[in-house]
């Protein structure tokens, strides 16, 4: 019987981590696909114009980690970015908007998501955390938020 209460106060710890840790949920025995790759964005684009424009059509707080890759010798972006969101449902939920999506109408370019081979904010986190990108200014660095608030990288 104690081992059995053992084993119920495991399971309730692990239920526990996969409910509500923000590393890697597993749903349903398989990893959630949280990170995607949003892909075809304009190249007048930076990052604070498309976090502002997921924030305008209705994302603030739906996601945890943007990045978005810039090239550093013309330091022009190079047309996707990094996001992870909070769960599968918000994700799903900026598909339905951004899939087929013309940011600019001055760029003939529409919006594709497919998913990243990095899974989650925390692998995110540290896939980047040594990376040269943080060597560069600020404005390059990829962002981490809490309920839609900046944190310090």
């Amino acid at each position: 019987q104690q081992q059995q209460q053992q084993q119920q106060q495991q399971q309730q710890q692990l239920y526990a981590t996969q409910q509500f840790s923000p590393a890697v949920r597993i749903v349903g025995g398989r990893e959630s696909v949280t990170t995607i790759m949003l892909r075809n964005i304009p190249q007048r684009y930076n990052r604070e114009m498309i976090l502002e424009d997921m924030d305008a059509r209705g994302f603030a707080g739906a996601y945890d980690f943007f990045y978005l890759p810039i090239d550093f010798s013309t330091t022009h972006i190079v047309g996707y970015a990094f996001i992870n969101f909070v769960s599968e449902g918000e994700l799903a939920r900026f598909k339905s908007v951004y899939v087929g999506l013309k940011l600019s109408e001055d760029s003939p370019k529409v919006c594709a998501v497919v998913d990243a081979k990095v899974q989650g904010k925390l692998k995110n986190v540290d896939f980047y955390r040594n990376s040269t990108v943080m060597g560069m200014a600020e404005k390059y660095h990829p962002v981490m938020l809490e309920n839609g608030i900046r944190l310090q990288f």
